[in-house]
């Protein structure tokens, strides 16, 4: 784990100057939220010095390549590409299979290197931000105050035993990582006299201003389920205070980008969802 954590902060470049710094702390709540394991990592050396480094986590039905970075002087001499493909032959004999990153659209030299490999792009992960700014009077988002009182608390296991949550997600909002967050959510339901509607799982930000993160969001298939989604939206803006709501890495499968437009949310940052199945040497 050291090694790792050294590595990874050793081949910082240019393109992580805003990225927050790694430690072993930081390190140990990535294997307990996301499934990073010290196996499904790899470094590169030259002596005794990290070139490059490969951090990995692992589930039942892939492998996440989490971060790839090469240091700076030592780029373009295939260490990246013989990361992927090392982690690659080992999965291939080990398993699974499947290997996914989520990749910054902005970073035109990471999409290169995995399309050199012949990695496939399958979808697009946007990020979606939604302020506390009130929208103006008779727009869509007005709601019938007395539609609040369907609105309560609810457990991360009686949202996924609705079936709202089914499909998946970006790893950092899939079922296996709200699992293991299930102490740190905030969840909300929709209810009618019938069954629930409409479901929020959020996270608190960790000051008064930061964003609160919308790990998981359902509803069903009907008037119901999109006005419950609306009214638990307006109920965790008002918890939130002055925090603005996010959503990050959301697949067009997942929500419709129409549907969170009218929702008073705003497109951001974006990744590229790469996929590969592991091939042996």
């Amino acid at each position: 784990m050291a090694l790792l954590v050294e590595a990874y902060e050793h081949c910082r470049g240019p393109e992580d100057v805003d990225a927050p710094a790694l430690d072993r702390a930081g390190f140990k709540e990535l294997v307990r939220e996301l499934d990073l394991w010290c196996s499904s990592c790899m470094v590169a050396l030259e002596g005794r010095e990290p070139v490059g480094v490969l951090l990995g986590a692992k589930r039942a039905e892939a492998t996440l390549v989490y971060g790839l970075r090469v240091h700076p002087a030592h780029r373009r001499r295939g260490h990246g590409r013989h990361l992927l493909t090392s982690l690659g032959q080992k999965l291939a004999i080990l398993g699974p299979p499947r290997l996914v990153a989520e990749v910054p659209v902005e970073r035109a030299p990471a999409r290169a290197l995995f399309t050199a490999c012949h990695w496939r792009s399958e979808t697009r992960l946007v990020d979606w931000r939604r302020t506390g700014a009130a929208p103006p009077r008779g727009s869509t988002s007005e709601i019938d105050p007395r539609t609040q009182v369907a609105v309560g608390s609810i457990t991360l296991e009686e949202a996924t035993d609705s079936g709202l949550l089914d499909g998946s997600r970006c790893w950092q909002r899939d079922l296996p990582s709200l699992r293991k967050q299930s102490e740190k959510l905030l969840g909300l339901g929709f209810h009618s006299s019938e069954r629930l509607e409409a479901c929020l799982l959020s996270r608190p930000g960790t000051s008064p201003t930061s964003g609160w993160e919308i790990l998981a969001a359902g509803f069903t298939d009907s008037e119901l389920g999109r006005l419950g989604l609306r009214v638990s939206l307006t109920e965790l803006e008002r918890q939130a205070g002055d925090a603005p709501l996010l959503l990050p890495r959301v697949a067009p499968a997942e929500l419709d980008a129409a549907l969170l437009t009218e929702l008073f949310f705003e497109p951001g940052p974006e990744h590229l969802l790469f996929a590969t199945e592991a091939k042996a040497a």
